[in-house]
């Protein structure tokens, strides 16, 4: 598996790659969801080159609280470490055995955007699928009439059985962002998704 180090200048760069695939299959997207909350970064980027509106939903595996826990502890991994740990886990058949999503969105703020027409989905990375999968599904509900897409900096090959990803920069590639926890942007991450989720939530 390849990996890759991400800076913020890096992600923004990325990004307009990826509108560039977008624009160039002539999908004008009127509205971006971005699943919370890695991806907020790529999308504010796909939001604001369109000038259309942003969305969060956010998608929880059950039982992941062990990993919440040791989230902390990741930074302290060796790197070398960390890349054999990952490829394990993505090699592995762990996450077939829990693919129940818990997924959320505000109600009341997706009504103000009802009207729109053509979806844009956006994830940092793809790995099973299942989780993107049960994002489209609630978005199909709630736009029945809606034309849907999916874009991602990254998606593995074992997830094209669940969802396909419409566009993508990276394939098989375990990405370290500013999104990640051992990331050193990462607290700037934190601190400017908290940012636009307060100011997200005046919207109400």
């Amino acid at each position: 598996m390849n990996y890759l180090e991400l800076s913020n200048e890096m992600v923004k760069k990325e990004s307009k790659k990826l509108y560039k695939l977008i624009n160039n299959d002539k999908y004008n997207y009127d509205l971006v969801i971005f699943v919370a909350r890695g991806s907020l970064p790529i999308a504010m980027e796909l939001s604001k080159l369109k000038k259309v509106p942003l969305l969060e939903i956010k998608a929880t595996r059950k039982g992941n609280k062990i990993k919440k826990i040791l989230s902390p502890f990741i930074k302290l991994i060796p790197k070398k470490l960390k890349i054999l740990l990952r490829n394990k886990e993505v090699s592995s058949n762990v996450h077939e055995k829990n693919i129940e999503r818990n997924v959320t969105y505000n109600e009341n703020i997706w009504k103000k955007h009802i009207k729109c027409q053509s979806i844009l989905i956006v994830d940092d990375s793809v790995d099973t699928g299942y989780s993107i999968k049960a994002c489209k599904e609630e978005i199909e509900k709630f736009f029945p009439n809606s034309n849907i897409k999916i874009a991602a900096f990254n998606y593995f090959e074992k997830s094209s059985k669940n969802i396909k990803v419409d566009w993508f920069i990276y394939k098989d590639t375990m990405l370290n962002g500013p999104w990640s926890n051992d990331s050193k942007y990462h607290k700037e991450f934190v601190d400017n998704y908290n940012n636009w989720y307060k100011t997200y939530m005046e919207e109400k």
